[in-house]
């Protein structure tokens, strides 16, 4: 970590839905999750300014053919508050 920065530090808190099991991630520059669910995954990365992004990829020959992930949603995390976009919304609303 480069002297003098004042990012601090991200934490993590994941479990499982039956409370099974827990672990505590901690970075002082992003955190990243991958959730695999039925027909692809999900990527959710935050990092530390508070900004994040959402992304689906599908599983098997469509996430080889695909070129990037699909972007589901994106914003800003503040402390009374969450901002999100989401791209198509975003994109729908410059057309007008």
């Amino acid at each position: 970590m480069p002297k003098g920065s004042t990012h601090d530090l991200l934490q993590a808190q994941l479990h499982s839905a039956s409370g099974r099991s827990s672990k505590v991630i901690k970075d002082r520059e992003a955190l990243e999750v991958l959730v695999e669910v039925s027909g692809g995954s999900l990527v959710l990365r935050v990092d530390s300014g508070g900004g994040y992004s959402l992304r689906g990829r599908p599983a098997g020959k469509e996430a080889t053919e695909a070129k990037s992930q699909d972007l589901i949603a994106v914003g800003v995390v503040r402390a009374d508050e969450i901002v999100a976009i989401r791209p198509e919304e975003s994109s729908a609303e410059h057309e007008h």
